[in-house]
């Protein structure tokens, strides 16, 4: 995705504009002061060639004396050479004392014939010099020399504003050109930069651009030799390499759908041969349950068949055969729909159906008459989003464990409730607005003990917990970590596959949920599993 901003071209473009400006107002900053300094120069030789011809002219035209005065001879050689150097101000004789003796100044002619005017030599140097200052018409140059004979000094003073206008006015000539050569000299760097630099880059960019969307099916050509070369090549290497990785990674991804699937079904295989030889064992509980019915609607039949019921009777008689077989075909019912294939997916499931179908499918098991039974099943239960079938054949596989482990007259215990967390605290309940249940006062192995990870109750979700208890023996704290393991078992050789645990815990994971055991050897044993409840059933 672009940034918004300037581009490099747009950026280089702007420096060398700025590059240019500042270079050009040096050159003219730079023209203008050599301008006007050559200019001074040209001045202050022209003054003082004047000066020189003024001292081989006026000594004879204004003779010496030894009080000060007047010059008139001075004034119109003054006013002859203005009109050949207009900058030319004025001229002034000095004596050896640094006093005005002469000037074409009429205000320095008035102040000549007073007796102790000192004359304006402030700027007088020994022999010959330059100075510039200002005045009171702007800058002035002023030029001295000395005579030897008469000993005058000799100054003039020139006006320099004709010098400052043509020395702008050349600066700005120089400028000019130095902009006219600096921008000709910009584009000509700026195509040459563009061609060299700017065209590989665009094209780095592009090409980087293209590899970040995932496009890798260019191939990268670039010049060697040029860093911007090497870099090219460098980065058609990597694409080829990350098209090379990428054709890996699809054909790794490929084979782990492959391997997948068929560990998904090997894992359905296993479910189908684990519920088929729980199938076997309610089938063998089953024939005892069925034998009686059968055994009564038989002698019922037998004795309407040979007419020994009062006809009074004979309805009775009928009504407890009909009933005999209603629950033989119940019986078998339950046993054929746990055995058949369910649908494979997920939907809104009660809990309290499933738990209730799962015991539908043991009560006709002879050692179930044995024992007691007891069932803790709220009916306010919030509904879960799983496959019905898995969930009912890891209660049977848990219950069919427990009635392995409980003696005959043993207690067994089939629970359910809602838990869920809120600030690191456990509440209870479908509202969550439960106290514990009565149940956990009975031990520890009635309470629910989650794992310590309980990564399915995080804060502000809920869970439903299924929990099987039994009074038996337990579990070896040595084996407790194994159960879950395929083909781990406690049972006699012949008695069991240690395949029962293993399939309900994959099954389990497949619904999102966990599931654990809690044991006290010699006090019993508790078997539990979580199934998250979703935030929007409507949803789910």
């Amino acid at each position: 995705m672009r940034r918004a901003g300037l581009g490099l071209k747009h950026l280089i473009s702007l420096h060398l504009l700025l590059v240019l400006g500042g270079a050009v107002a040096l050159v003219a900053v730079a023209s203008a002061r050599l301008t006007r300094h050559a200019l001074v120069m040209e001045r202050v030789e022209g003054a003082r060639g004047l000066l020189r011809q003024a001292g081989e002219v006026l000594p004879a035209l204004c003779p010496q004396h030894e009080t000060r005065r007047d010059c008139p001879a001075l004034v119109d050689w003054t006013r002859r050479q203005q009109a050949h150097w207009p900058d030319l101000r004025e001229v002034s004789i000095f004596d050896q004392s640094g006093k005005l003796w002469a000037s074409s100044n009429p205000k320095h002619r008035a102040m000549a014939m007073w007796d102790g005017l000192v004359g304006e030599r402030g700027k007088q140097t020994e022999g010959e010099g330059w100075a510039v200052g200002d005045g009171a018409e702007g800058r002035v140059l002023w030029v001295e020399i000395q005579l030897d004979q008469p000993a005058w000094h000799l100054r003039a003073r020139v006006d320099l504003s004709r010098v400052d206008a043509r020395a702008g006015r050349e600066a700005g000539y120089v400028g000019l050109y130095a902009a006219l050569v600096g921008l000709v000299m910009m584009v000509l760097g700026w195509l040459l930069f563009f061609r060299t630099l700017l065209r590989p880059m665009e094209r780095l960019v592009a090409q980087s651009e293209r590899i970040s969307e995932g496009d890798l099916s260019f191939l990268v050509e670039t010049e060697q030799g040029s860093e911007l070369g090497r870099l090219g090549m460098s980065l058609g290497r990597m694409a080829r390499r990350i098209e090379g990785d990428r054709a890996r990674l699809t054909e790794q991804l490929q084979e782990q759908e492959r391997l997948n699937r068929e560990l998904t079904q090997a894992q359905q295989g296993l479910l189908r041969s684990e519920k088929l030889a729980s199938v076997g064992r309610l089938a063998a509980g089953v024939a005892h349950e069925v034998g009686n019915p059968i055994s009564a609607v038989l002698g019922y039949v037998d004795m309407l068949r040979r007419g020994v019921v009062p006809t009074e009777e004979q309805g009775e008689i009928l009504a407890r055969v009909e009933r005999e077989i209603e629950r033989v075909d119940g019986i078998i019912r339950d046993l054929l729909a746990y055995s058949r294939p369910g649908k494979k997916g997920k939907s809104l499931q009660a809990p309290t159906v499933l738990a209730e179908e799962a015991v539908a499918l043991l009560k006709p098991q002879p050692k179930f008459k044995a024992i007691t039974f007891k069932t803790e099943l709220p009916e306010d239960l919030p509904l879960v989003f799983v496959d019905a079938d898995a969930v009912r054949q890891v209660l049977v596989n848990l219950l069919f464990n427990a009635l392995d482990a409980v003696e005959d007259g043993g207690t067994l215990w089939l629970r359910a409730l809602v838990m869920g967390r809120l600030d690191g605290a456990f509440l209870y309940g479908a509202d969550l607005d439960r106290g514990e249940p009565e149940w956990f006062s009975l031990g520890s192995t009635h309470r629910i003990q989650l794992p310590a990870k309980a990564k399915n109750l995080m804060d502000g979700q809920r869970i439903v917990v299924f929990s099987v208890v039994d009074d038996g023996g337990g579990i070896l704290e040595t084996d407790l970590p194994n159960i879950f393991d395929p083909f781990f078992t406690t049972k006699e050789p012949g008695k069991g596959t240690g395949l029962g645990l293993a399939i309900c815990h994959a099954a389990v994971q497949s619904q999102g949920g966990e599931i654990w055991a809690f044991s006290r050897p010699g006090q019993g044993c508790q078997l539990a599993f979580c199934l998250p409840v979703p935030d929007d059933p409507a949803k789910a």
